[in-house]
């Protein structure tokens, strides 16, 4: 079975962290927990993989 990945279009602002060429943005999904780090030249950026809450029914 293929696992279908998050579009990630709900996106909650962590911060910004202050760099030489700028500073980078920090986002988390609120769907599945994956933070997104947006580098100053807006081209480029990371995904850290973060694990989906679960919560007591």
């Amino acid at each position: 079975m293929r696992e279908e990945r998050c579009r990630h279009e709900e996106l909650e602002f962590l911060g910004g962290q202050r760099t030489e060429g700028g500073e980078n943005l920090y986002f988390r999904c609120k769907v599945c927990g994956d933070v997104i780090i947006v580098l100053p030249d807006r081209k480029k950026g990371y995904i850290i993989r973060g694990v989906k809450p679960t919560f007591p029914r």
